[in-house]
């Protein structure tokens, strides 16, 4: 079957999903959780051609290759990464490895999709084991019935999926040998079945061929496997199946045959026979280890789970539990044989974000091989932002000096044009996962140099600063205002402490809510119903006055100076001065600096540099407490006064920016009639001209603290110190 049709075949399925899919989505606006009914629709996504064929050429093609050397053969994989160049105790445990490697036979070699879909990956499997044995002798036709015996497995929860993949692959098998229907061979393509309704009464008149001992442990083991596949469809390929005697199951789940006699089931176990048989074959399928395991597997939130897949995620995959995505590649690594590979594109967020530390911590037992890090735009049905992911391909060996190659590809626009990037040698970076440990959280943080992570070692933000979430209302129209709703003399301006606002009667305090991105001060528009201390806030959350922890959060902190920052940064992380008087929350936090450096620190966060850094830390659009807190620091005393001097400039600049606007409650006069001119025309040059003049100075102001940041750092030559314009 020619690549465009299995195409086809994706894309039919993924379409024939679009409405389920968007019905799924919507009830989880209404905390309506998704069900194992609805997880293939809220799930599928066909992956492009040119993703499949990088993770199937780097995991099963490399296997192949470096055990049996094929110049001609590696060349027709286009894209097939050659090895970056290791040291010698590297090439040393890689060549006993590919020992074991070189032994293989096409024959032996077993590989997996967990999560096949309409069998795309299955497919191109299938084309690269077909020059396998055509590169071991065998011609095209005889290896397509061995693949199909022995070669190839798929999985999935959607029954219409593995129909679909069940399909594919004898297309495919009968693209290279055309009477492959006649030879009555059949995939190992299994739709994941439950054992939901299996009772031990139909087995009284099983396996009565096998001897008293061996049908004991075959009950034995069928009850073991019908109750670890009870609401199997719930968990799909993630479920946990003890190893079994699948030969003798298999001779066991066979019903009494009385020879010239009506046999009536009594006890349905004909039925039963069935349905084991197809629960014993699934089951080998998730028991035995491969040599290779490629997937798409499905993107889910712990949030948008049902209550038994969150429970069961909780409790198997306690470090990898935050995402469906994450929980497969923890999955992946245990069903791959040791010394081999798996090929998989998933969300990005796991190679940065804390609540995937765990996760990484693991991969000390595995080495990356090479990653194609796609950002957003891999998929053209996706638009947006909201899906950043990355491929990768790792070998479940443990080898922290490896040196990986990796692609950075996450400014392509497009599909194509992250496809054309591939190719460019000028995106390539290499690494290994030791480099990854000298920075807090061990982000997979590929492309910095070793002057950026010489900075880990100087000391973090958070060894100096007090870092802190603040109040979450819980009901934000109720005690939630613009400042100009309220009449003026009720806010409540000024206040330096929370034990202060206790005996007053104002109820409106500013109220610090982070906003959009913008530099230095602003963001100033917010009010929060404060009167005594939050009463309101804590009668409607029931719960005393004295209360520190979520939803009023650092209660201790509200109304001190400091620095604040916006959670969501989606066009950008900015920092802004806070001289005191306000009361913040989650999405405008805080940093509380000594106030001597406080200026210093946030002419820092405002720098290219501190960007960098963060794009390291976590390139999402969120940023947390702890992703600040991680941000190296160093403080350099001869560019002390200097860079205090210009962040109070920058401060002055927006803070002028800001109050000639008549949403800021300092507004006072217009700037087009602050000073008299004879007509409207002049008036408004001369606002342009401050503008301007404003504009530049500032420009000028933060380019300067980003050259100073820059050589304190030692990154000069790596990091531009050009504000744009916009």
């Amino acid at each position: 079957m020619p690549a465009g049709q299995v195409e086809i075949i994706g894309w039919l399925y993924q379409y024939y999903n679009t409405e389920p899919k968007d019905k799924v989505f919507a009830d989880l606006k209404k905390n309506i959780k998704i069900t194992k009914e609805n997880i293939p629709a809220a799930t599928q996504l066909f992956t492009p051609d040119w993703i499949v064929h990088y993770m199937v050429e780097n995991s099963l093609g490399r296997l192949w290759l470096e055990g049996h050397p094929n110049d001609a053969l590696k060349s027709e994989w286009k894209y097939y990464l050659d090895e970056a160049e290791q040291e010698p105790e590297v090439q040393m445990q890689l060549a006993a490895i590919r020992k074991e490697y070189a032994a293989l036979k096409p024959e032996e070699i077993r590989v997996i999709d967990p999560c096949m879909g309409s069998g795309h990956i299955l497919c191109v499997l299938f084309d690269v084991l077909v020059r396998i044995y055509e590169d071991y002798g065998y011609t095209a036709r005889e290896a397509a019935v061995k693949i199909v015996e022995n070669n190839l497995w798929g999985l999935d929860i959607d029954e219409r999926a593995a129909q679909l993949s069940y399909f594919a692959v004898m297309m495919k098998a009968r693209q290279y040998d055309r009477r492959f229907f006649t030879r009555k061979v059949q995939p190992h393509v299994y739709a994941i079945e439950e054992s939901n309704g299996i009772t031990s009464a139909p087995m009284h008149d099983m396996g009565l061929n096998l001897s008293q001992e061996e049908y004991g442990e075959a009950v034995k083991q069928t009850m073991r496997l019908v109750e670890e596949m009870h609401d199997a469809k719930e968990y799909g390929s993630i479920i946990h199946v003890t190893p079994c005697d699948w030969d003798l199951l298999r001779r066991f789940a066979v019903p009494r045959e009385e020879e010239g006699q009506l046999h009536l089931d009594i006890h349905g176990e004909i039925e039963a026979s069935t349905r084991l048989q197809i629960l014993i074959n699934i089951g080998e399928a998730l028991t035995q280890r491969y040599h290779t395991v490629v997937t798409n597997p499905p993107y889910m939130g712990v949030g948008g789970m049902g209550a038994k897949l969150a429970n069961m995620v909780k409790k198997e995959y306690p470090d990898s539990k935050a995402d469906l995505f994450s929980v497969f590649i923890e999955r992946s690594g245990d069903l791959v044989l040791p010394n081999f590979f798996t090929g998989i594109i998933t969300q990005h967020v796991w190679m940065f974000i804390s609540s995937f530390e765990k996760l990484r911590n693991k991969f000390d037992a595995f080495t990356i091989i090479n990653m194609a890090h796609l950002g957003a735009h891999a998929f053209e049905e996706i638009g947006g932002e909201v899906v950043q992911t990355t491929s990768f391909v790792y070998r479940r060996a443990n080898c922290e000096a490896y040196k990986g190659r990796y692609k950075r590809l996450v400014d392509g626009q497009s599909q194509d044009e992250k496809e054309r990037m591939y190719f460019d040698i000028s995106n390539t970076f290499i690494a290994q996962y030791a480099d990854f440990m000298m920075i807090p959280g061990r982000p997979i943080a590929y492309w910095l140099s070793d002057e950026f992570r010489a900075c880990f070692s100087n000391g973090s933000i958070l060894d100096i600063c007090e870092i802190k979430q603040g109040l979450a209302t819980c009901n934000n129209n109720l005690f939630f205002r613009e400042w100009y709703e309220v009449q003026f003399d009720n806010i409540g301006f000024n206040f330096t402490s929370g034990e202060e606002t206790l005996s007053v009667d104002t109820k409106w305090f500013p109220y610090n809510k982070g906003g959009g991105f913008r530099k230095w001060y602003g963001n100033c528009n917010e009010l929060v119903n404060w009167k005594h201390g939050g009463e309101d806030i804590h009668r409607y959350n029931k719960i005393p006055l004295d209360f520190q922890a979520a939803p009023v959060r650092a209660k201790k902190y509200y109304f001190r100076s400091g620095i604040t920052y916006g959670l969501i940064a989606s066009t950008g992380f900015s920092a802004r001065n806070i001289s005191g008087g306000f009361i913040f929350d989650v999405g405008g936090s805080m940093l509380f600096p000594p106030e001597e450096k406080k200026l210093y620190i946030l002419g820092f966060l405002n720098s290219s540099v501190a960007q960098a850094f963060l794009k390291a830390i976590n390139p999402t659009l969120n940023y947390q407490v702890g992703d600040i807190g991680k941000l190296p620091l160093i403080w350099n005393s001869n560019y002390a006064r200097e860079i205090e001097q210009k962040t109070t400039e920058c401060i002055r600049l927006c803070k002028e920016d800001w109050d000639d606007n008549e949403t800021s409650w300092d507004f006072s006069t217009h700037p087009m009639i602050r000073t008299a001119f004879n007509t409207v025309s002049e008036a408004t040059s001369s606002w342009i001209d401050t503008c301007v003049q404003r504009f530049s100075a500032l420009k000028e102001c933060e380019e300067e603290l980003n050259n100073l940041f820059a050589s304190i750092y030692n990154v000069a030559t790596q990091v531009s110190s050009t504000v744009d314009d916009d």
